[in-house]
């Protein structure tokens, strides 16, 4: 039940003007992301949510890479079950100082055999300020059972080359409906560059308009790293491997 949301950046024809090192970049990086998170809704009963996510992509030269992601999640609630997964890819180009970039999502809820389908889709890009901040946006739309439109910001600190503390705000409208604020923190910490495996836990409270109340979501995980290069630090691997959540849609009771 986290949030997010997605950009037609603008800056990309900026990055565009700086030299890219595609040659020296993996020519295949994914992520593999088992999590557990629990919500608190007002006015309703809690929620469990059991979920697993992997990602991976692919360098074809000159700067240009295509991601894959997938994603499925289990939520209990007060002997209700509800079941989603997810499937999109990304084309994007990626620079020294950030990269940018198109998504697609498919994401398919059923709640008590009633079936909820809805696709993604928008732009994103993040500009590596320096070795300690990376700065994103994303924007776009989504149709389907549901449809509207969604916005996010992201930054991302480096505490150390093998910590990280993320914050974010998502805003998602829901056409006819009402809308959604979403503040997100998060810190991840590479436990070892050899054994590319990483803890994190988060907090994500979400405002629901129109009377809907609010879910505070606390979420905690572990995260699989691995690639065909050299890059062997948190910071080297989420700057130079696949994308994040700043490529993610993620409204509330669809995918964490």
């Amino acid at each position: 039940m986290r949030k997010s949301i997605t950009t037609a950046f603008g800056a990309a024809a900026l990055f565009l003007a700086f030299p890219s090192q595609a040659e020296q970049e993996a020519n295949f990086s994914g992520t593999l992301t088992g999590q557990y998170g629990y919500a608190i809704l007002s006015g309703a009963p809690d929620a469990n949510i059991v979920g697993t996510a992997g990602e991976g992509e692919f360098a074809l030269g000159a700067g240009i890479h295509a991601q894959v992601n997938a994603g499925y999640n289990h939520v209990s609630q007060s002997g209700l079950h509800a079941y989603d997964w997810n499937i999109g890819g990304s084309p994007y180009w990626k620079g020294d100082i950030g990269r940018a970039g198109v998504i697609v999502n498919y994401t398919k809820v059923d709640i008590a055999g009633l079936g909820i389908h809805t696709t993604n889709f928008g732009g994103f890009g993040e500009y590596f300020a320096n070795d300690m901040f990376t700065f994103g946006l994303k924007a776009g739309g989504y149709g389907g059972t549901l449809s509207g439109a969604y916005f996010g910001a992201a930054m991302t600190g480096y505490v150390f080359p093998n910590f990280a503390v993320s914050g974010g705000i998502n805003y998602t409208h829901l056409d006819n409906a009402g809308a959604e604020t979403a503040l997100s923190v998060q810190g991840e910490y590479l436990l070892s560059e050899e054994t590319p495996i990483a803890v994190f836990a988060g907090y994500t409270y979400s405002d629901l308009s129109n009377a809907g109340g609010h879910v505070s979501t606390f979420l905690m995980g572990l995260r699989f790293y691995f690639n065909t290069d050299g890059f062997s630090s948190l910071t080297e691997r989420q700057r130079s491997g696949t994308v994040g959540t700043i490529g993610n849609f993620g409204a509330v009771g669809l995918n964490l």
